[in-house]
């Protein structure tokens, strides 16, 4: 059968040196001549319309080359009768994505959804089609690492709710699934903040680092003020360990410093923050020994921003064991400075905002039983009630 014929073309990318260029064959026909070693290559459409992009097919006999095009026809027919398949439509999802969320993200789907096609295939469950509510629900609870925390599982099922909303609007299904798979539930643990007997601890076991050529454990001065940075501005720790202090600007009481923060949505517009720093932390820092010669805490050139926020970590691990602090990690001075907030007087949405939140709502979430000014109201309107039942 003539190959012009055929839906998907098989051809030769002839060699230089290949024979064929020496023959009286028209140039437009040397392309369907096969009695040479050079590569074959593939391109047209599979016969449900699917273009097939002009490919190798890592073959250089005829036989080997059509088996590679009779799999690709028989799959575009099985695709026909039973629709795509589950892995098909989370890569299809996944690039649709790509371009608003940033690569933890991306991976944190890729992970939900590769768990998800293995589930459906484990039970013979492989197309689209074959998703029901049952067996979702059954995914829930035994597709997903039985260790997972509750929190964890929850962004997960919200993860895999967006991918069945995408699935119903692009029309890989035909019901509404995400109406009847039910979110997960979590209780959010509220935020311990750290004793001050145990930050005196933390800042001066931070002075008795010492050790290695570079990085954190060479400059204990210089780290104890990064500790104080967070403490004092709520910043995390990947913003903080990027401050520029040529961003500083001298307000009426206090140095005002804005910066964009890293956590953000990639189709956001950026959304500058302010932190405030008293005098004594602005010159501490001014004057301190710099680890790089523009930011005081930031050193290498590392394209991994985690870097350097787990080398924070590492560091504060290690002066936890040593003074017995319990879970010292970076983050927890965040959640000390916004405790000492409310417990100040200030509004849960000023402290929202220096935080840097999407709504009060997240602060609200996890700094709830701190809010004091709240519970002095609710003190006063229940005094109030029994004196004037």
């Amino acid at each position: 059968m003539s190959q012009a014929n055929q839906t998907i073309v098989l051809y030769k990318r002839h060699n230089p040196t290949c024979k064929v260029h020496k023959s009286r064959l028209p140039y437009a026909a040397r392309r369907f001549w096969m009695e040479c070693d050079c590569p074959i290559w593939i391109v047209g459409r599979t016969p449900r319309g699917d273009v097939v992009p002009r490919q190798s097919t890592g073959f250089s006999d005829l036989k080997q080359a059509e088996a590679v095009r009779a799999s690709l026809i028989a799959q575009a027919k099985d695709e026909t009768i039973h629709g795509p398949t589950v892995a098909e439509c989370a890569e299809r999802y996944i690039a649709s994505r790509r371009h608003e969320l940033g690569e933890k993200t991306i991976g944190q789907h890729r992970l939900l959804l590769d768990r998800l096609t293995k589930f459906c295939e484990a039970r013979h469950a492989p197309y689209m089609r074959n998703l029901t509510v049952d067996l979702l629900e059954t995914f829930k609870t035994e597709g997903l690492p039985e260790n997972m925390a509750d929190t964890s599982k929850a962004t997960a099922v919200a993860k895999l709710r967006c991918f069945l909303r995408t699935a119903y609007r692009r029309e890989w299904i035909t019901e509404s699934l995400v109406d009847k798979v039910t979110a997960h539930l979590a209780v959010y643990e509220q935020k311990e903040p750290y004793s001050d007997e145990e930050v005196k601890q933390i800042l001066d076991g931070a002075l008795q680092l010492n050790g290695g050529t570079h990085g954190y454990a060479k400059y204990p001065k210089t780290f104890r003020l990064l500790l104080e940075l967070m403490l004092e501005t709520g910043m995390r720790v990947g913003d903080a360990i990027r401050y520029d202090p040529s961003a500083a600007v001298k307000g009426e009481h206090l140095w005002i410093y804005t910066f964009v923060p890293q956590k953000k949505k990639k189709t956001d517009q950026p959304k500058p923050l302010e932190s405030y720093l008293t005098e004594r932390l602005k010159t501490a820092i001014d004057q301190c020994e710099w680890l790089s010669p523009n930011r005081p805490f930031h050193y290498g050139a590392f394209s991994n921003k985690a870097y350097l926020a787990n080398e924070v970590y590492n560091r504060m691990q290690t002066i936890g064991e040593r003074c017995g602090v319990v879970d010292c990690r970076p983050h927890r001075l965040r959640d000390t400075f916004a405790v000492r907030k409310l417990l100040g007087g200030f509004q849960l949405d000023d402290v929202s905002r220096l935080l840097g939140h999407s709504s009060v709502k997240v602060t609200e979430t996890y700094y709830a039983k701190w809010v004091a000014s709240r519970k002095r109201r609710l003190e006063r309107l229940v005094a109030e009630s029994l004196v004037n039942p």
